[in-house]
């Protein structure tokens, strides 16, 4: 299955909902390409990301849930580590937030704030990276053979084929 740039824009949006079936790596990777481009773009227009941004939560997560699919992967795993990722955060920015909060315009408070909580920061940072790595090397992996997901997207016996 060859999957072009237009092609892999087309099924990112016809499947905008569907959590279910499998997306090969190129179909995943060209999408994330649409989207990069998009934020971009989006960028420099005030409110207007964020709208595009909220309209893609969805499509996202439907999509990386479809590549986790593919690989062999349940669809909880997306929740899972977007979950670890958001409470990591939380971790990192919840131990310098007063010191935002009582001094936004003094940098060398908040800088004193990270130093003297670089464990709790380093803790919550790492927690969202690893997760973020984890979720980069399962969107990496090769197309599984036929799977409760659905059947190997480049036919069957096919193990791997390059994109």
């Amino acid at each position: 299955m060859n999957v072009t740039f237009t092609t892999a824009i087309k099924l990112y949006f016809a499947n905008y909902a569907n959590f279910k079936g499998r997306s090969t790596r190129a179909e995943y990777w060209w999408a994330m390409l649409f989207v990069a481009i998009l934020n971009i773009i989006t960028s420099k227009i005030p409110y207007f990301s964020a709208v595009i941004g909220l309209g893609l939560i969805i499509p996202n997560l439907a999509i990386v849930t479809r590549r986790f699919h593919d690989s062999g992967r349940s669809g909880w795993w997306v929740l899972i580590l977007l979950a670890a990722s958001i409470v990591g955060c939380t971790i990192a920015l919840a131990s310098i937030f007063p010191s935002i909060i009582n001094s936004p315009e003094d940098p060398q408070r908040v800088y004193e704030a990270i130093t003297s909580n670089i464990g709790t920061v380093s803790l919550g940072y790492g927690i969202a990276v690893i997760a973020g790595i984890v979720s980069l090397i399962f969107t990496l992996l090769p197309s599984g053979p036929d799977n409760k997901y659905g059947p190997n997207p480049y036919g069957p016996g096919s193990e791997e084929v390059a994109e």
